[in-house]
């Protein structure tokens, strides 16, 4: 993971997190590494590593990107597997082009934060209420 910290309008300390991890589908997995998002709803992988592995859409989501528009995205299950601990998540097929992005709602269900200090990924325990 890579932490580099920058300020926006001077005062708000922001940065980036990239960590590696698999996305795994009928007993095989690819290797990526993504941009952790946490204003992102879903993980999302390029379309070329979801054909590798055989994951296929089985449902539609319309996702706003961050520049407004709104897009229809492919949505599969597949297993995704971040610093050893992997399970069942809903993952975004994206054009063959674009970055992979471990999405909030994978953060949640692996029990992941970003601390914000270190851009590093910490464990959190899950939230019942």
């Amino acid at each position: 993971m890579v932490f580099q910290g920058i300020f926006l309008n001077g005062w708000l300390p922001v940065g980036e997190t990239r960590v590696k991890f698999r996305v795994y589908s009928g007993g095989v997995f690819v290797e990526l590494e993504g941009l952790v998002d946490t204003g992102a709803t879903f993980t999302k992988i390029p379309r070329w590593a979801a054909s590798k592995i055989g994951l296929q859409a089985m449902y539609k989501a319309e996702v706003m990107l961050g520049d407004g528009r709104t897009v229809t995205r492919g949505l599969a299950y597949g297993e995704v597997e971040m610093e050893g601990i992997r399970r069942p998540v809903p993952v975004a097929i994206g054009g063959d082009e674009e970055m992979p992005v471990i999405g909030y709602t994978t953060l949640e269900i692996l029990a992941f934060k970003v601390n914000p200090v270190t851009g590093k990924l910490e464990r959190t325990p899950a939230i019942e209420l």
